[in-house]
């Protein structure tokens, strides 16, 4: 004879009267009970990370509840019910959390309750609207509408007679789509027991609909990393930023939860932190498209700037969870986003007392979310030792998941030898086999162009160190042409000088061909000894 099972505790934390839901929940043969009715999140919280229960029922109207709440709730082990209103539906979703109406009936929520908690704790809920024929919106796993199940489990060969209600199940794979697939919608699973008939097929999708699901393509996010101590991080990013700016809009993200400062280096105001506005705001799904363009800095073209954080102590404003938001809508409104982030290894690390993420997660997260990931290191010895440190603990941790981009700065003799190309590449390939990597050389036009509050691709694209940037470029896209670019450029100051020497009579620049065809004293004297000769 086995054992019986013990009732899931359950917590709630509501606004206003709950004692319907307490009598839902805690009726005979549910399999739930109370443990708590929370006053506040940190009621809540404590009463998660005591382990005082696995489930939880949690309306967003409660002050203070926020992503980063949901965030600290799963790292407790809990996961539940979020009750939100009609209008707010599309706007949360979380790993582990179904969404469902605010004024769903007691009876509705403890049955998806019930669901859940047979499910396990691997259920992934993304809200999406949708509504059921009574007006009981519910949003399930995999984005459409749950279908309906009469008596017991899906799936289940006897009915559970504890039920008495119309249980909630996901679809099964046949009957799902993928996100963005033609019959993602809501679909009922056939009559129930009143009669009830599952809605027509909606109508087959028109070219122009279909034409209008494949323009919608997300932009690409760009990270730019690097050891500690790493040399020209920022100015690499704003490079970047001007480069892929050719192939559409592009934002330039100062993630630098250490020192930012991109707003300096571009000599834009630095009064408030844009980024933590925003974090703020997503964190409360409130960062829609139109409030997130207002955050943005115009650099008057097609760069525009979220400026990070006045002070590193503000790390904690920026948590993992809110800025995966801003993540997103970044992909929506830019083909390119470039994220400066701060130098060191990725550590995910999670606070155990607190359950709050560390200084740095939202690194860690970044690395992993990012499509290309630039790792900027030293060209002296020790720069390059850190280089080879960093990149050896990326590939025993599997952190980041994009494509790798190496780039050595500031490659000059003094600290590499008479041939400092060559003498990185060899350390570079020996140490670390590594055999794709991008030389920048110190160059005083690096200084010059912060001076002025402009990127080196946008200031000097025609010095070595913007050639050397363009192909940099190139190689994360190479739709940008930023070779052919920095070519133009360096042609059209040639002429400039080759026309400013014209109106100076007896001079002529170097590297003209009037100066490279006139032979030099030296030359003229050695044809003649060997006309003597």
């Amino acid at each position: 004879m086995s054992a019986a099972r013990a009732d899931t505790g359950v917590l709630l934390a509501l606004t206003g009267d709950d004692a319907a839901h307490v009598r839902a929940i805690d009726a005979a043969g549910t399999g739930l009970v109370v443990v708590r009715r929370c006053g506040d999140v940190a009621e809540l919280l404590s009463a998660a990370m005591a382990g005082l229960a696995g489930l939880a029922v949690v309306s967003v109207e409660l002050e203070d509840v926020d992503l980063t709440v949901l965030e600290r709730l799963d790292h407790a082990g809990t996961r539940g019910i979020l009750l939100v209103g009609p209008e707010e539906a599309g706007r949360w979703s979380f790993p582990g959390w179904q969404v469902l109406d605010a004024d769903a009936e007691p009876d509705r929520v403890r049955t998806l309750l019930q669901v859940i908690d047979r499910q396990g704790p691997g259920a992934i809920a993304t809200p999406v609207a949708a509504e059921a024929e009574d007006g009981q919106g519910v949003w399930s796993a995999s984005g459409t509408m749950a279908e309906e199940t009469v008596g017991g489990w899906p799936g289940s060969e006897e009915a559970d007679p504890t039920w008495g209600v119309s249980t909630w199940s996901a679809p099964t794979p046949a009957d799902a789509a993928w996100p963005g697939e033609v019959g993602a919608g809501a679909r009922l699973a056939g009559a129930d027991t009143d009669g009830h008939h599952p809605p027509a097929p909606p109508p087959p999708p028109t070219p122009e609909d279909l034409a209008a699901a494949h323009e919608v393509v997300p932009g690409r996010l760009l990270v730019v990393w690097g050891p500690h101590g790493a040399p020209g991080r920022s100015m690499v990013a704003t490079s970047l930023a001007t480069g892929l700016s050719r192939l559409g809009p592009t934002i330039l993200v100062d993630a630098d939860t250490e020192a930012p400062s991109l707003a300096q280096a571009l000599s834009l105001p630095d009064g408030s932190s844009a980024l933590a506005t925003a974090a703020r705001l997503a964190s409360r799904s409130r960062l829609d498209a139109e409030t997130f363009a207002g955050l943005l800095l115009p650099t008057g073209g097609e760069v525009e700037v979220l400026p990070g954080l006045g002070r590193s102590g503000r790390w904690r404003e920026l948590p993992p969870a809110a800025m995966s938001r801003v993540w997103e809508r970044c992909r929506e409104r830019a083909v390119w986003t470039v994220a400066d982030i701060s130098g060191g290894a990725p550590e995910d690390e999670v606070d155990s007392y607190t359950l709050e993420p560390g200084h740095g997660a939202l690194r860690a997260a970044l690395l992993r979310e990012a499509d290309v990931v630039v790792v900027v290191g030293g060209a002296d010895p020790v720069g390059v030792r850190r280089l080879l440190q960093l990149l050896g603990d990326v590939a025993e941790d599997a952190t980041v998941t994009g494509r790798l981009e190496v780039v050595v700065n500031r490659v000059r003799a003094s600290a590499a030898g008479p041939s400092p190309e060559r003498a990185v590449r060899e350390a570079l390939f020996r140490f670390g086999s590594l055999k794709q990597v991008t030389l920048l050389p110190q160059d005083e036009a690096a200084d010059a162009c912060l001076l002025a509050g402009v990127s080196v691709l946008d200031g000097a694209p025609a010095t070595p160190l913007g050639r050397a940037l363009a192909v940099l470029v190139d190689r994360v896209d190479p739709a940008a042409g930023a070779r052919s670019h920095a070519a133009s450029a360096r042609r059209a100051g040639w002429w400039s000088r080759l026309r400013s020497a014209r109106a100076t009579p007896g001079s002529v620049p170097e590297g003209s061909p009037s100066r490279a065809a006139e032979p030099t004293r030296r030359e003229r004297g050695r044809r003649g000894g060997r006309h003597r000769h």
